[in-house]
């Protein structure tokens, strides 16, 4: 989180401002289980399929999972990024051999440059690339993610 918010500018509040509303105290989970979907209007079983769809669509109506999901988010505002912060002024890293994957067809790229620039300051082996879909990976594009995941892992 805390790349995240260096990094941050009115652009980023602009298009990820459900980072900071979702922080926040209760508000989140009462806005989201009021009409789901219209939260998450980037998902079609089209896109991911009709039992990913589905599975997600009676997630996203429970509301102990909407809660989980939003403590997510609180934890990255609260804790998160003070440990973040205070591993990186130490030198700590990650010591095992790191994967880095992304999506090519969402913005991370063009807020931050080359993802694998960032790992290297938190992780002393790291190797990735990114994947051609948009931000739900597993879903839009699960072969090119298992071959890289096996590759990875040989």
């Amino acid at each position: 989180i805390i790349e995240h918010l260096d990094h941050a500018d009115w652009k980023f509040a602009r298009d990820w401002y459900h980072w900071f509303f979702f922080a926040q105290p209760e508000k989140p989970e009462r806005a989201i289980l009021a009409n789901p979907l219209a939260w998450y209007d980037r998902v079609s079983p089209d896109l991911m399929g009709i039992a990913a769809y589905e599975d997600l669509v009676g997630a996203l109506h429970d509301p102990a999972i909407i809660h989980g999901m939003v403590e997510d988010y609180r934890a990255g505002m609260r804790i998160d990024h003070i440990h973040e912060r205070k591993d990186r002024d130490a030198g700590r890293k990650v010591q095992c051999p790191t994967l880095c994957l992304w999506s090519t067809r969402d913005d991370l790229e063009q807020i931050y440059g080359d993802p694998l620039a960032i790992w290297l300051n938190w992780a002393s082996d790291v190797d990735g690339h990114g994947i051609d879909s948009g931000h739900h990976i597993a879903e839009e594009n699960p072969d090119d993610l298992a071959t890289a995941i096996i590759a990875f892992l040989r």
